[in-house]
């Protein structure tokens, strides 16, 4: 572009001289013809005939010269418009020259930052291998390591695998002399045995409604949520929103001890079998065991994704079952500390219960206002009883024998049902009886003649009674505002039903 520029240039040059020249060589010719016109005119006076010939060779020589000034002419006219169409040729291109360099400095910018930013690039691909060679060290090391764990592991295999043999052994050996010695007891003690139908603690002695009030207590710092006597009836267990558990003497209405460890609101507690063990749940979506002897938790069980607000004991204490508002119902191994089977309940769990010894059938009460049963071998729903109530269950209990279920409502009514038909057995209802919260829990006597629940009073100092616990002839109710009474009449007692 620049040496078509620079010939454009010369030609223009040249073109411009020559216009020069031309227009000097016509002023010469006009000249030249104005003295030979002079010439002419003074012959044409003189009027001789040299004179006459002279002039008519100046004449022809005026003609000729005009002829070549009109020659001149002619080509000053095309040499001007030449030197018009180049200069258009020469702003095109003093234009596109322009437009060239705006280009090259653009693209020299460009440029610029493309190299600085591959400089930059340059540089972070350098980190980024220093990184990975790093990396790449560490995983050797990690490597090494592992290797040098899988050795050390399948050392502890061998170990492990050999102690197990001798631990076996060891129990063998044990188990023969348990075994003898049973089968001597059996000999001298005679056929009678207890067997698992009385697993709940049944009693032949008719149960008697207390009519006093021996102790009442504050409880917590917060609302109390649950309450359960021990199966012995000699300690009685609170949870609180406080997050706290506390377990109380009964003869006393001392405080024994204090479990911690829960990170939410504690909505139910029971005891084990042994009354050694205590199951608390919580909304932190976990249970927790806690050993009575020693005050510290045994295991957590988490797994569940929504509040527990129920968790019960087997009858051997080797399992757990809990239920949540996840809409699920867990089965706990409590020997391998994980869970071993859950059902999918399609509503919220308020409460749980099991309705045999070896804990394979469950019960459970629900926010969509059903009953449930289920097979916890299979994890299967056997049976899903529908309209028996008009609000949420917030309580299921099973009677002594495990032949009847209560179940306890928002509708303010609670029913027996019958476990083999699943039919309604009777209605229990009463004036005033309002079923304070959605955990309210309501529960057999120990003979399974009566029913006992608490109420919401229409008091304004009362609080609603949250649960209710009838061991032998103890009953231990919780209120709301912190309260603990073991038991007797108050304007906030318990309602108790006569099957």
């Amino acid at each position: 572009m620049v040496e078509s520029y620079n010939g454009l240039v010369q030609k223009l040059t040249f073109y411009v001289d020559q216009n020069k020249h031309l227009e000097s060589s016509a002023q010469s010719s006009k000249d030249q013809h104005d003295k030979m016109a002079r010439q002419v005119n003074v012959l044409r006076e003189q009027g001789s005939p040299m004179n006459q010939k002279k002039s008519a060779e100046l004449e022809a020589q005026v003609a000729r010269l005009k002829e070549e000034q009109a020659e001149h002419y002619k080509s000053q006219a095309t040499n001007t418009q030449r030197l018009l169409d180049m200069n258009d040729v020469l702003h095109v291109k003093e234009a596109n020259l322009a437009q060239g360099k705006e280009d090259i400095r653009r693209l020299t910018e460009s440029n610029t930052f493309l190299a600085r930013k591959n400089q930059e690039m340059v540089e972070l691909v350098n980190e980024k291998n220093v990184t990975i060679q790093v990396i790449q060290d560490e995983l050797t090391t990690l490597q090494l390591e592992m290797s040098k764990l899988d050795e050390r592991q399948r050392d502890l295999e061998r170990e492990n695998a050999q102690l197990l043999q001798r631990w076996l052994k060891k129990m063998n050996e044990e188990a023969d002399r348990m075994n003898a010695g049973n089968a001597f007891l059996e000999k001298s003690m005679g056929p009678e045995s207890p067997t698992q139908s009385n697993w709940r603690g049944a009693s032949s002695i008719f149960s008697i409604i207390p009519q006093i009030s021996s102790k009442k207590f504050t409880a917590h710092d917060a609302e109390v949520n649950t309450v359960a006597l021990s199966n012995g009836g000699s300690m009685a267990a609170t949870g609180s929103n406080d997050k706290k558990i506390r377990i109380w003497d009964i003869k006393t209405g001392s405080l024994k001890s204090t479990l911690t460890g829960c990170l939410q609101s504690v909505m139910c507690v029971s005891f084990n079998a042994t009354d050694e063990l205590l199951l608390g749940a919580s909304n932190d979506n976990a249970a927790r065991l806690w050993h009575l002897g020693t005050g510290r938790p045994r295991h957590t069980l988490t797994g569940h994704i929504g509040k527990v607000f129920s968790a019960r004991f087997n009858p051997d204490s080797s399992k757990v079952v809990s239920g949540s508002h996840d809409r699920t119902i867990k089965v706990w191994d409590l020997q391998k500390g994980y869970c071993i089977r859950t059902m999918f309940t399609f509503a919220s769990v308020n409460d749980v219960c099991l309705l045999d010894f070896d804990g394979s059938t469950i019960a459970s009460g629900h926010l969509d206002n059903n009953l449930r049963f289920w097979d916890a071998r299979s994890g299967n729903c056997v049976k899903e009883v529908t309209g028996i109530h008009m609000g949420q269950i917030t309580s299921v209990c099973p009677s002594t024998d495990g032949s009847q279920i209560l179940t306890n409502s928002r509708d303010n009514t609670l029913r027996i049902l019958d476990v083999r038909t699943y039919e309604t057995v009777s209605v229990l209802h009463a004036d005033g009886y309002k079923t304070g919260t959605n955990w309210s829990k309501a529960c057999f006597s120990p003979d399974g003649q009566y029913v006992v629940s608490g109420k919401k009073t229409v008091k304004e100092q009362s609080s609603p009674i949250v649960g209710v616990s009838w061991v032998n002839s103890t009953v231990v109710s919780a209120e709301k505002d912190k309260t603990v009474v073991i038991w007797g009449t108050t304007a906030r007692r318990p309602t108790i039903y006569e099957k």
